[in-house]
């Protein structure tokens, strides 16, 4: 660094000066070129949620808040000082762990904490491994398997390009094991198979396992919950909150209709009558096999509303087809997907505008202690057709439906009474047109 100075009438207090900021300057690039402090080492944690019974908890360590999880979800990597820790999963907003534990992270290691059930109560399992590897165009792999219905498998891999008779058997698992070496395979796309122990025939196959990047991967097998039941899944974990859910390759797709028109009609798949739905009512499941159909809508007189449209069954799916007018009263189909997560602790509930008097609808979900300007649960600037879906915890609601005009003049167009949302249940509340009801507009709120 050069500093130069005139030398020209300078006062005495202006040397002074001027010599205490050089000082100064040169006192603080010292200080910036060395450190006597050693940097705390870091480990990193991340956690997956495999409870179902649980609602959003916490990861905690000493009281301070990690990161949170749904459900077959999973949380960032973090990065936290290597020490060892009180470890409480901890419900979010509760006043009391769900489990407890003392654990310790170690510096360059990545932690993985899996929150499972055994019995009826909660416990967890941890993986810890070399956070940076060297690999070169591989990937490791570690496997889990917490399916209750399936307390041994055998785990094989092949190229995706392969069949199970070229598959290589990666690991035998007991119920709650998690694998202890890992796998390493040159990266690229997979199929996996799940065999009974010793089995020659997969009882399930999951294809097109993208392990796309030189990293750490773990594989966790567990029951699919939600409407489709008695199904296996596969979760792939790898260094965010997104992870890949892999379903059986010919795992038996459903759907259920919803009528939102005024008046009967009659629904055929291919051809073949499947339902006859009454005005505002929500059909029963229908199985099938994954693959693309042909729905068509008939009134009670025979006349044809809707002719042809394509619904697509995905493996291991469950649809809700809703039905409706457009903004010309020409009858339409939208397929929506429905949550696989359990409905226990909280609800996940599909909501859509069905109203085409109106650009966007918000709709606002109201506990007891709250108001629509406090509501915390909302859905705004829903627009005509669309739908979203919102987790709802377990409490009270009052639904209130609200159009805002561009002058921002405000109406309540409908709202419900307090309610329990029921556990288990998935719920459909959709925004309708119906000239019985003081507004003109009322809610519809079924299951």
């Amino acid at each position: 660094m050069k500093i130069t100075f005139s030398t020209q009438s300078l006062s005495l207090r202006a040397i002074l000066t001027r010599t205490l900021i050089l000082s100064t300057m040169l006192g603080l690039s010292a200080c910036g070129g060395s450190d006597d402090q050693p940097e705390q080492s870091k480990s990193y944690i991340q956690f997956y949620n495999a409870a179902a019974t649980s609602a959003n908890p916490e990861v905690r360590l000493d009281d301070a808040s990690i990161s949170s999880a749904r459900f077959a979800n999973a949380t960032n990597v973090i990065a936290v000082d290597s020490a060892s820790y009180t470890l409480d999963f901890q419900e979010t907003g509760a006043s009391s762990p769900l489990l407890s534990a003392e654990f310790n992270l170690t510096e360059d290691q990545k932690h993985l904490l899996i929150l499972t059930e055994r019995e009826q109560q909660f416990d967890y399992l941890s993986l810890s491994f070399a956070r940076e590897k060297n690999l070169e165009d591989e990937f490791d792999l570690y496997l889990s398997n917490l399916a209750v219905s399936q307390p041994a498998l055998d785990v094989y891999l092949s190229a995706a390009t392969e069949t199970f008779a070229d598959a290589d058997l990666l690991d035998s698992l007991a119920l709650h094991e998690l694998s202890s070496d890992a796998s390493r395979k040159a990266t690229g796309k997979y199929n996996l198979y799940l065999t009974v122990p010793g089995g020659n025939q997969p009882l399930f196959v999951a294809e097109n396992l993208d392990f796309a990047y030189e990293s750490t991967y773990v594989l966790v097998i567990r029951e699919q919950y939600g409407p489709i039941a008695n199904q296996l899944a596969i979760d792939v974990i790898l260094n965010s909150s997104s992870v890949a859910r892999y379903t059986h390759h010919d795992a038996q797709s459903q759907f259920r209709l919803y009528n939102s028109l005024p008046q009967s009609v009659q629904v055929a798949l291919d051809n073949s009558n499947v339902a006859n739905l009454p005005s505002g009512s929500l059909g029963s499941y229908h199985a099938l096999q994954k693959g693309d159909y042909s729905l068509s809508v008939r009134d009670t007189e025979g006349q044809l509303l809707l002719n042809s449209a394509l619904l697509s069954a995905i493996a291991g799916e469950s649809q809700l087809v809703l039905l409706y007018q457009n903004e010309n009263d020409v009858l339409e189909a939208l397929a929506v997907k429905e949550s696989d997560k359990p409905q226990i602790q909280a609800n996940d509930i599909i909501v859509s505008n069905l109203v085409s008097d109106f650009s966007r609808l918000q709709f606002y979900f109201i506990r007891q202690d709250e108001t629509i300007a406090t509501a915390r649960h909302h859905i705004k600037n829903l627009e005509f057709k669309k739908q979203q879906t919102l987790n709802l915890p377990k409490d009270y609601y009052a639904i209130a439906l609200v159009h805002v005009a561009d002058n921002g003049s405000t109406t309540l167009l409908d709202k419900t009474d307090s309610m329990m949302l029921q556990p288990g249940e998935r719920y459909l509340l959709s925004a309708q047109q119906d000239n019985n009801a003081p507004s003109g507009y009322r809610l519809h709120l079924t299951f």
